[in-house]
């Protein structure tokens, strides 16, 4: 009985050490990162974080020609960074609210740098600066247009959002329900190519006997960005251009 219990004991060191050794590879630390911008303006491409913004598709093709996918988001501003990749031959795809483009293929070895110009579905300009109202609102001024010629991307625009946040960090992601604007419906049905006024507060849109959500009567900082989507899905996902980020001062009322 002895000489069996030793036996296991031996057998279990010998998996434990077995296990170490080939367990002790280096942490992967191969860069990959970029950019991705409008391909008409230049101007860095306004995303959301997250599922709903830009997801970049890593295919490591360097042991198999179906490898499963290894996926990363961008930040607000496009710029993406990963410093956890191993060495080898991947295939990049970003999808976005963007025509699609093509996997590219790279070596990624110490640092790979990457850049993208997209054409977004819509093109959304401030127009002005937002004015904060005395009696606890903001209005803002913004221009939405197609982004891309190819008509085979110019559905017709879903809904516009006046996103209100009191963090820098603002979109369909994180944004305030109560101080934020939502356009859809007629609202939205003849606004391509012009200037339009958004108030903020109204999360039920703009109209007889919906709620006007007042600001705090006691001055801070909110942050403002408006997102529109067109009346598609990329991969399953509601996906919106966006303006860049406004901050205001509201205004002491007390």
């Amino acid at each position: 009985m002895r000489y069996i219990k030793d036996l296991f004991i031996l057998f279990c060191v010998a998996i434990s050490l077995t296990s170490c050794r080939y367990d002790n590879y280096d942490e992967p630390s191969e860069t990959l990162r970029g950019d991705i911008v409008d391909k008409v303006t230049k101007e860095p491409y306004q995303t959301a974080i997250g599922p709903t913004g830009v997801r970049l598709r890593l295919m490591e093709y360097s042991w198999s020609d179906t490898p499963t996918p290894y996926d990363f988001y961008c930040k607000m501003d496009g710029t993406f960074q990963n410093t956890k990749l191993f060495p080898g031959r991947y295939g990049v795809t970003p999808t976005g609210a963007f025509v699609p483009i093509e996997e590219q293929i790279v070596n990624i070895e110490g640092e790979c740098v990457l850049h993208y110009e997209v054409e977004p579905f819509l093109r959304l300009e401030w127009v002005g600066e937002p004015v904060v109202n005395a009696e606890g609102t903001a209005d803002i001024q913004v221009k939405i247009t197609r982004g891309t010629d190819n008509p085979d991307y110019q559905d017709d625009i879903a809904e516009v959002w006046l996103f209100v946040s009191e963090t820098s960090y603002v979109g369909d992601f994180s944004y305030s329900p109560r101080f934020s604007t939502h356009l859809l419906g007629e609202n939205v049905s003849d606004i391509l190519d012009k200037t339009i006024t958004i108030r903020t507060g109204q999360p039920q849109g703009p109209g007889e006997g919906n709620a006007q959500n007042l600001f705090p009567t006691y001055a801070r900082k909110f942050f403002l960005r408006v997102g529109a989507r067109i009346n598609r899905q990329v991969e399953g996902q509601n996906v919106y251009n966006y303006t860049t980020v406004k901050e205001i001062q509201t205004v002491d009322r007390e």
